[in-house]
């Protein structure tokens, strides 16, 4: 029997040019941008055939998994950068805890073709709704 999919968190290698910093590539078949704005988040998404490789550029982000029932925090940090590697079937949101729209890279890996459903939000289920209020509400 295989053992369930796991979210792996990863060290950033980097290497360091001058006064520049530059992050080790990651495997993947393309790389997105996106933007956590400020507003609560109450959604999740679950891609069936991607495993999303997500790093923060700036801002400051608590991603949220849901696994085994539970919702599951990962601060994430541009000063304690790190790769976070989610594969298909968790799904996963994320609450932004500063002032001002956060910015992350996801270097992703596809495992087939791209599903539609995999980029519509999904809602939070009613039994996670309270922890979810919890976490938006909770410092950051």
């Amino acid at each position: 029997m295989r053992s369930p999919a796991r979210v792996e968190i990863l060290p950033m290698q980097a290497s360091q040019a001058g006064s520049t910093l530059f992050s080790s590539p990651q495997p993947s078949d393309e790389t997105l941008v996106a933007t956590v704005g400020t507003a609560p988040s109450h959604e999740l998404f679950c891609h069936r055939k991607q495993t999303d490789q997500l790093l923060l550029l700036q801002g400051e982000v608590d991603l949220v998994i849901l696994q085994n029932k539970q919702l599951h925090t990962i601060p994430m940090r541009v000063e304690q950068a790190c790769w976070v590697r989610i594969p298909p079937g968790i799904p996963h949101g994320a609450i932004n805890r500063g002032g001002s729209p956060a910015l992350m890279v996801n270097a992703v890996q596809r495992h087939g073709e791209p599903d539609p459903r995999d980029y519509r939000p999904l809602p939070i289920p009613i039994s996670l709704q309270q922890a979810w209020i919890s976490l938006v509400n909770a410092p950051g």
